[in-house]
């Protein structure tokens, strides 16, 4: 027991004399490293031998604190600019969306612009499509253009395709458009080509609503795939010469006298978004008549040569009339033996 209290004191003092020592050493390193004092090389060497494991300790410790330091600043850095970025990066792509939708309308107003320079027999009122009322028996649109802008019921609206449909609702600001491919239209037609210039309506087809058809067209009638069908201008809605499509295929009607074409119309209804409408139709005054070259010695006056060809020309219109009469003589005709009901003359059936 007295042993082992012996041990337990050596042990205390042996710890008393190195916490001395290490308390003296350190006082000395820095009594003698202070500005001013022992300035021997010994001294010196003895304290930087001493402080150097110290030194690289906070050496080493400053350099991770200041390493932590500016790389939490440059990811703070990095994230606000990358918000920035992010925000630019938006902005810029609301702004291209803007600016390729003002390109696709200026191009779309271009075009409707170069269309009423063009159609100089026209007077027209630029609109824009506002809304649309589908349904699978009707096709209407609703412009922004009203009365107060001059449009009034019955007006025809076009683009610089062709024909759209017509006013059937004007009010103050706004407008109501039925489409050429509703069921409830009809269009007196022609078809454009010379040879032929065979007369027949228009109407939208409830089964194949993007593709109306032209109706009332006698068997024999000179109607091919491929011709171009136009305005005939009978009913005074519809002036003369808009383009409606060509005929893409011909079906005979239901009593064998009669055919119809199926028309690919020139305006894609699904994209529309600007129209023009005519407020006013005067038709294109005719070129001046210029009498031919004369061959000397055979000179004729050439007042009294104009009045011919004028006299001839009216001659030509009068026959195209009767040409037009007798075709109607036929249709009703050929209803009357099919057993079908009498239709309305072509003028007043047509708009």
């Amino acid at each position: 027991m007295s042993n082992k209290v012996r041990k337990e004191k050596k042990q205390s003092v042996k710890k008393i004399i190195a916490l001395i020592f290490v308390f003296v050493s350190v006082f000395c390193c820095v009594f003698f490293a202070a500005r001013g004092r022992f300035n021997t090389t010994v001294t010196n060497g003895v304290a930087m031998t001493i402080m150097s494991p110290f030194q690289r300790v906070f050496s080493w410790a400053g350099s991770q604190l200041a390493f932590i330091k500016d790389t939490v600043t440059e990811i703070s850095h990095l994230h606000e600019q990358n918000k920035l970025l992010r925000e630019e990066v938006e902005l810029l792509r609301a702004q291209n969306l803007t600016a390729s939708e003002y390109a696709s309308e200026n191009q779309r107003l271009r075009n409707l612009l170069g269309y009423k320079q063009s159609a100089v027999q026209f007077d027209l009122v630029a609109a824009s499509v506002i809304g649309r009322e589908s349904a699978s028996w009707s096709s209407v649109i609703v412009i922004n253009r009203g009365t107060l802008d001059g449009v009034a019921n019955n007006m025809a609206v076009v683009t610089e395709m062709g024909l759209v449909g017509h006013v059937m609702e004007a009010d103050l600001n706004s407008s109501k458009v039925q489409l050429l491919i509703d069921p409830r239209s009809s269009v007196g037609t022609l078809i454009q080509r010379p040879e032929s210039r065979v007369a027949g309506i228009v109407e939208g087809d409830i089964k194949n609503p993007s593709h109306p058809r032209m109706v009332n067209i006698p068997k024999d009638s000179d109607v091919k795939v491929d011709d171009m069908i136009v305005t005939s201008g009978f009913g005074g809605v519809y002036p003369k010469g808009l383009v409606v499509g060509k005929i893409v295929d011909i079906h005979n009607e239901e009593g064998g006298l009669l055919v119809y074409g199926v028309i690919d119309t020139s305006v894609d209804f699904q994209k529309l978004e600007d129209v023009a409408v005519i407020v006013a139709s005067r038709e294109a005054p005719p070129e001046p008549i210029q009498p031919p070259p004369q061959t000397p010695g055979t000179e004729t006056d050439p007042y009294e040569t104009a009045e011919k060809l004028q006299a001839a020309q009216q001659q030509i219109q009068d026959a195209q009339q009767q040409i037009l009469d007798a075709q109607q003589q036929q249709l009703q005709q050929a209803q009357m033996q099919a057993g079908q009901p009498l239709e309305q003359p072509l003028e007043e059936d047509t708009r």
